[in-house]
Formats: structure tokens, sequence, C-alpha cells
């Protein structure tokens, strides 16, 4: 058993060799930005700090290994109102297939009001608005390779429209979680967005260019990759009292796209009814604190459902509110 989750984890390590350490934040390297948006209220509430916590049909969108822990079918619907008038949505829903595993399927969007087309010659405007279309769908399976380590996988279409340059493209996501004794530890991996690299269809002048602009002469886009990002995490009871109780956990985020991330957080639970969490986030150039608070309720015989809300401090930028709903059946 050892043996074999050294060698899948060797295996995720590889995969995200890509993702070297570097001196500075590359930035604007990567498309698809929205799918780096976390999603969640739960997740988000607790700095995001995901990895090896996530145990619903949410967990298509952090570790698809956590699936496996549904033990029926499970729903989950979040939304997100990101600043700028952006929405941004996920939903998805797993089933419990006994010895078979665990599969899911699972969908995020972003959308935006219509806006002004604007040129060099007609800053104010032209009177052509445009909108923004992107969204990514997968479908995951989970499985227990034994009885404390599980592995899953996502595969999923990602698309990405402004005006009329878009791409279609693939991405795969692959997570591990194991499972230990010693306080209920978890400890979680997973590669997020691991594709290859895209280019949007049409060409544009380049106003940087001379010779595009007086030449009339449109450049082809550049090549850009997915936001990859590898993810390693815990957590573990700090208190445990009948169905009371403490946890914290802890992720290392790795991105091709941006400088490592540190989450931290912390959930509080009363007779697994009520919820109460916080986080941090280190690392980031604004904000970093999370609060957050949940209820769970049985909503018809042994069936139980979940609400969620959290509170994200983005420093200058906005504070941003979330709710996420998750529904056993």
């Amino acid at each position: 058993m050892i043996k074999r989750t050294i060698a899948i984890w060797v295996v995720m390590l590889f995969l995200a060799m890509p993702l070297k350490a570097q001196e500075f934040a590359p930035v604007g390297s990567a498309v698809s930005q929205f799918l780096e948006i976390g999603m969640g209220a739960r997740a988000i509430a607790m700095g995001e700090a995901y990895t090896a916590v996530t145990n619903d049909a949410g967990a298509a969108f952090w570790n698809p290994a956590g699936l496996v822990d549904i033990e029926k079918r499970n729903f989950y619907l979040a939304y997100n109102q990101w600043p700028a008038d952006i929405s941004l949505g996920g939903i998805s829903m797993a089933m419990n297939l006994g010895n078979m595993g665990t599969i899911g399927v699972s969908g995020i969007f972003l959308n935006t009001d219509d806006m002004e087309v604007t040129t060099v010659d007609a800053p104010q405007g032209t009177g052509e608005t445009f909108g923004i279309s992107n969204y990514a769908a997968g479908i995951s399976y989970s499985r227990f390779l034994t009885n404390r380590l599980s592995v899953g996988v996502t595969g999923k279409i990602v698309h990405e429209g402004y005006m009329d340059y878009d791409y279609t493209t693939w991405a795969v996501d692959i997570g591990t979680v194991y499972r230990t004794e010693f306080r209920n530890m978890r400890i979680g991996m997973s590669i997020l967005h691991f594709g290859p690299e895209v280019q949007f269809n049409g060409d544009f002048i380049d106003f940087s260019d001379p010779r595009s602009v007086d030449v009339d002469e449109p450049k082809s886009f550049q090549t850009y990759s997915l936001p990859v990002n590898f993810r390693i995490g815990f957590n573990i009871d700090v208190w445990r009292a009948g169905r009371n109780g403490i946890i914290t956990a802890m992720d290392m985020v790795h991105s091709n796209n941006n400088l490592e991330t540190y989450n931290w957080g912390l959930e509080y639970s009363f007779s697994e009814m009520v919820f109460l969490r916080g986080g941090y986030r280190l690392n980031l150039d604004e904000g970093g604190l999370t609060l957050g608070a949940g209820a769970r309720f049985n909503w018809f015989a042994e069936n139980d459902a979940h609400i969620d809300y959290a509170f994200s401090d983005r420093g200058v930028v906005a504070n941003i509110h979330r709710f996420s709903l998750g529904v056993s059946f």
C-alpha cells in the first residue's frame, strides 16, 4: 500500500515539473483565469485550504479523489458575485456506485453584462457591445485503491470567448487523498487544469507595431498555457467531543502563472449542524482574510442539506460574498 501511494505521488510530482519555481510572479501568462477562482463557500471560508478536506460533489473543483466520501448521491451548487458585475457559478453532481467507485459531472460558467466596444478612433465607444462566454464542463471518476487511499480524475472541456475570438480545449485534473488514524488526519494532493497550450482564433491589429498599423498587417495570437495548479495539503482534528469539534487545514498551492500561496483554515462544528469558519491566504498582493458560516439540516427522511456562506477580503479590489448549497439524496 505504501509503495503504491508513493508511486502515485511521484507521478503527480513529475506532471507538476513544468511549474518550476520562479523569482517573479508571471501574472497574465496563462488563459482561462476563471478556473482559478475558488468554488464553494465552505472552501473559501477556510482560506481555500481544501485539498484534503473536500468530501462532497464540490470535490470536482478541488480534488476529485474526495468524491469517494459521498454515501449515495450529492448535488452541489455555488455562486460568486465577482467585481465589475461578473457572475461566476458552479454546479456538480456525483453518485456513489459502491465497489465500482464514484462518478460525477460538473460545470463552471462565467459571464458579464454587455460591455461597450471601444477603439483608438472611438475611445468613448462605437455603439457596439460584446459579452464574455467562459465555461468548463467535466466528467469525474474516483475510487478507493485501499481502505485509506483514494484517487480521482476529471476530464473536461474548457472554452473561453471574447467577441469573435475564442478557443476550446481539453484539460485533466488528478488527485489523491490518504486517510490516517491519527486524529482523522487526511493528506491530499491534486493537479488541476493540466492540458495543452491554446491559441485564440482569428487575428488582430497590433497598435504597438507601426507595420501592423500602417500596412494593415494583422497578427495571429500567441499560444498560452492553461493555469496549471499543483496543490498539496492536510487537515487534522484539533479537538473532538462527540458531535462537536474543531479541524484545521493547510495547503500549499503552486501555479504556473503566479507565486506560491500558503493557505490556512479552521472550522468549528456544533453538533455537526452549525459551522463557523475562518482562514487566511499568505503571499497575496491584496487581502487574504476569509470568514464564513454554514448550517446542515435534514430535509427528507435521512437525507441532509447544507447551506454555506463565505466572506473574502480582497483588499483594494472589493469584498466578495459567496454562497453554496449541497443536497444529499
